[in-house]
């Protein structure tokens, strides 16, 4: 994903009025991202080397995700600070957040957070007024610089000049002076473009990629002109987006040269952008690792599954043995001797069948050992057919479990599996300290609101329970048909149920279903009270009686966000 200095341009004078707030909470949110909740709004910071970004988010997170000396550092000096400014420097890659506050003794301080968003070498510091660095991510020493505690912080050098020092013609000249092509030359020339983006001016501008020499003067005018503007568009929010074969693509300069794009907040394009070129956060990391071992629970059961259904077609060739046990006792007046086969007349179809015999057995024996064989056989069928039913519930179980994983949304939502896969025997059991255990809130399922009515969407299997549980018995419950998906409710709080409300409620119970990536889905709704939990069931799993099923098209409906 390009993040270039006009793109972080764009961010900051969207979330420009974080200014003033007091800052509530530091998280880390994953192996490199982090998330200030300040009062009205919140800021996600990520120093992914592959995709770096600071956006605005509203991520709901309850307690702190991970534990790392940056991150306890955070919140032990600048939580409860007012951000007094967020600022970019320059117009490169790098953010400044002034923080101001009294610290646990009441004396007042000053704090500054410096995010650099520079490819692999992106990192997150803290200053004092002296411009010390007093903690910092990544420690980086280089001949260059170092970024350490307790060394002076110093930005790093930039190789081009800051379009907001210069005068058009100062930028005219610069260009003039390059011996690259145009795009080139204003990469190099300038800091804060991207390739990407110098790119884009050209192909907007519609000017030919050549030496800035040999372009007419009028063109280089217009080329001068237009940087001059981007460089004081402090006011744009917004960053225009096309779908390209690696994901959306995001640009600060228009598009159309590449075909139809779309003008969107800053914060919602980088956000696009990341999820489509599938670069991997740490909620995906963390899901991954529970999948893979659910996949790997899933191969075990399905070895043991084809074992016993190997068996159990090797049982029921032995129902044959009460016939011939039943022939042989029919026939005793005609069998006196003993003897290795006999031929005797089926009754039933007028075939004649040839029965082995243990030659060291009398006839009468024989019969009663095929009886015994037979009795012995069905124990064990109905013993095999049971325990396959019991694999067979796992299966769909760790199909729904799956599921429920895959629309995990944070890391809180990937944390509140914990006690689930550990009853599954996914992952073992951890001892939790108990004021941990005692301080941790549970997110609580998805709640939507639509014309009057409320809607819970579970966002787990034990929360799928839960909701269904205490629902009341005239709420109505909603559930994908045939595929594994959460349990939503649909309070009916005295309220007559409108036929928009169980529209809405089928696309939310189909929009979190494995089947929100195929368009249409079958939806089966109806009241709580013919929502059943069978005995000793996993969390999740239920039956239901007298619904009624809708079929909802998610390419044409649209669903809120929670």
């Amino acid at each position: 994903m390009v993040f270039d200095g006009l793109i972080l341009q764009r961010v900051l004078a969207e979330i420009s009025d974080v200014s003033g707030q007091q800052l509530r909470q530091v998280y880390q949110i994953g192996r490199s991202e982090f998330f200030f909740k300040f009062s009205k709004r919140g800021i996600e910071i990520s120093l992914n080397p592959s995709s770096p970004y600071i956006i605005e988010s509203n991520r709901n997170q309850n307690s702190p995700s991970i534990e790392t000396p940056f991150s306890l550092f955070l919140r032990r000096h600048i939580n409860g600070f007012f951000l007094t400014k967020i600022a970019q420097l320059d117009m490169d890659r790098i953010t400044r957040m002034d923080f101001e506050g009294r610290d646990a003794f009441g004396e007042r301080n000053k704090y500054s957070v410096i995010a650099e968003f520079i490819g692999p070498g992106s990192n997150i510091m803290v200053l004092d007024e002296e411009e010390r660095i007093l903690q910092v991510f990544r420690e980086m020493i280089s001949s260059k610089r170092t970024l350490a505690r307790n060394v002076k912080y110093y930005p790093p050098d930039s190789p081009g000049k800051s379009l907001r020092n210069l005068s058009k013609e100062n930028i005219t000249l610069t260009l003039l002076h390059s011996g690259d092509t145009l795009s080139r030359a204003i990469m190099k020339s300038f800091t804060g473009f991207s390739r990407a983006t110098a790119e884009n001016i050209v192909g907007f501008l519609q000017i030919e990629d050549v030496v800035p020499s040999s372009l007419r003067e009028e063109r280089l005018d217009e080329v001068a002109e237009f940087l001059m503007s981007l460089s004081l568009d402090t006011n744009g929010r917004s960053l225009f987006v096309i779908d390209g074969t690696k994901g959306a693509e995001i640009s600060p300069i228009p598009l159309d040269h590449k075909g139809r794009c779309e003008k969107v907040g800053a914060s919602e394009a980088i956000r696009r952008s990341v999820k489509s070129s599938g670069v991997e956060t740490e909620v995906d990391r963390r899901k991954q690792s529970i999948i893979r071992k659910i996949d790997k629970s899933f191969k075990r059961l399905f070895k043991l599954i084809d074992k016993l259904e190997t068996e159990l077609s090797e049982v029921e060739n032995y129902r044959d043995f009460k016939k011939y046990g039943e022939l042989i006792t029919a026939n005793l007046y005609r069998l006196r001797e003993r003897r290795e086969t006999v031929e005797l007349e089926d009754w039933e179809t007028g075939e004649t069948v040839e029965i082995s015999l243990d030659s060291r057995l009398t006839p009468s024996e024989n019969a009663q050992l095929f009886f015994k064989y037979y009795s012995k056989s069905l124990r064990k069928e109905i013993q095999l057919k049971k325990r396959l039913r019991v694999l067979r519930d796992e299966v769909n179980y760790l199909d729904q479990l799956k599921e429920m994983v895959s629309q995990a949304e944070s890391l809180e939502d990937v944390r509140e599996f914990s006690s689930e896969l550990e009853e599954a025997g996914i992952k073992r059991k951890e001892k939790i300290d108990k004021k941990r255990k005692k301080r941790s809130q549970k997110s609580g399922p998805r709640v939507f609101e639509r014309n009057g009515f409320k809607f819970l969407v579970g966002r787990n299997n034990i929360e799928n329970d839960e909701i269904t549980k205490n629902a009341s018995r005239d709420d109505i419950w909603f559930h994908a048909r045939g595929i594994p998906g959460a349990h939503v409710i649909l309070k009916k709080a005295g309220k007559e149920i409108t036929p928009e409300a169980i529209l809405y409620g089928s696309l939310l119970a189909a929009k979190y279903s494995r089947g929100r990536q195929s368009g249409k889905v079958d939806v089966a709704h109806t009241e709580v009270k013919n929502v059943k939990k069978p005995k000793g069931a996993k969390p999740g799993m239920v039956t239901y009686r007298k619904f009624e099923s809708i079929t909802v098209d998610l390419t044409k409906e649209m669903v809120g966000r929670n």
